[in-house]
């Protein structure tokens, strides 16, 4: 490749990264829509299959059939879910509820005994004055007009995500290869064949990518769930849903979860058991600690080691970079996006780092 062509590459490349960075959100789009498109592409084959009075299905119907199963099957997925979480969520307000004044005087006593026994509050402090200070700041910094323009912009998002990722769920259907014929049509003659290989390999490794990471949250929240069930611990159910969910935001995730399963945890023994609540913390600490040590050493490198062909320290710092420049949501789809690169540097500039390697 001459001094011409990877100044040209670098240059588009720049340009084409610059603009993924800038409209990310529509990029997320467009995924979503890649991914449900891919899962719906069996219906949609065997529907163009069909013929009636030896006509064919056509493909804007067979589109339309298919798109409407996967939202039915999102949609029944919310319905059965989405109860169970609530009556979980319930059955803690209920035993919250029941609390009288000595029940969570003797708690506030078992957790200052704990904190102070533990290092974690000195002598002279009591858990119960840091409690009213936080709630004190929490109430007097709420905005309720602020709080009110926060829910109407997140049912706007919320209904522009549903909308477009619909939308372009239904051509990706009618034509699967929709999305990648516009890059490749915006793509110079000379490095169209450069693209074909890049998609090929990067399709692969997305599609290994989200598998892994779809079995990796399955075995991880099913593990925490069963040991959480079998050691007693109250909600085990939801506390391994909620890690199955929340693991798919690398590092972060785990810890949130973490927090949710140990305040629904602690708070639905508060009217029965408060001294159980330490034994509680200590059970649900060592868990979440042990089932993730097996998930980052063994079942992580085994699930991704082999078909992202990436180091685990290149996976962190790429994470943590993401995080600082676009959130949680570029955490999620760093991994993939970081691996699109490798492949495109490879495709274009691999003779260069093979020469360098062998000085």
């Amino acid at each position: 490749m001459n001094n011409k062509n990877i100044f040209t590459v670098v240059i588009f490349l720049g340009i084409l990264f610059f603009l993924g960075y800038l409209f990310y959100n529509v990029l997320i789009f467009i995924l979503l829509a890649i991914v449900f498109a891919s899962v719906g592409s069996p219906l949609m084959q065997l529907l163009q299959k069909v013929k009636i009075k030896n006509r064919a299905c056509s493909t804007s119907l067979a589109a339309g059939i298919t798109l409407f199963v996967l939202v039915g099957v999102v949609t029944l997925g919310f319905y059965f879910l989405i109860p169970f979480i609530v009556k979980e969520t319930e059955a803690v307000f209920e035993a919250v509820s029941k609390i009288d004044n000595k029940t969570f005087e003797n708690w506030l006593h078992q957790v200052d005994v704990f904190l102070h026994n533990n290092g974690f509050l000195n002598n002279n402090e009591q858990f119960s004055d840091i409690l009213l200070v936080k709630l004190k700041d929490i109430i007097t910094s709420i905005n309720l007009s602020s709080v009110l323009g926060n829910i109407i912009s997140f049912a706007g998002a919320t209904f522009i995500l549903l909308f477009s990722v619909i939308f372009l769920t239904f051509f990706a259907l009618k034509d699967k290869e929709v999305f990648f014929k516009m890059i490749r049509s915006a793509i110079p003659v000379s490095f169209r064949e450069n693209y074909d290989r890049i998609l090929a390999q990067t399709r692969t490794q997305v599609v290994r990518y989200f598998s892994g990471l779809l079995l990796d949250n399955i075995i991880v929240g099913a593990a925490v769930g069963v040991i959480c069930y079998l050691t007693n611990v109250p909600n085990a159910l939801l506390i391994g849903v909620l890690l199955g969910v929340l693991n798919t935001i690398p590092y972060v995730g785990p810890i949130i979860a973490y927090g949710l399963s140990l305040i629904f945890t602690t708070t639905s023994q508060l009217s029965d058991n408060p001294e159980l609540i330490s034994t509680l913390f200590w059970k649900l600490s060592i868990i979440f600690l042990v089932v993730k040590a097996l998930d980052i050493f063994i079942i992580t490198p085994i699930i991704f080691g082999k078909s992202m062909k990436v180091h685990p320290i290149e996976i962190f710092i790429v994470i943590l970079l993401a995080g600082y420049l676009g959130g949680v949501t570029a955490m999620i789809f760093a991994v993939p996006a970081y691996s699109m690169i490798r492949i495109v540097v490879k495709e274009f500039f691999g003779s260069y780092y093979s020469e360098i390697q062998e000085i």
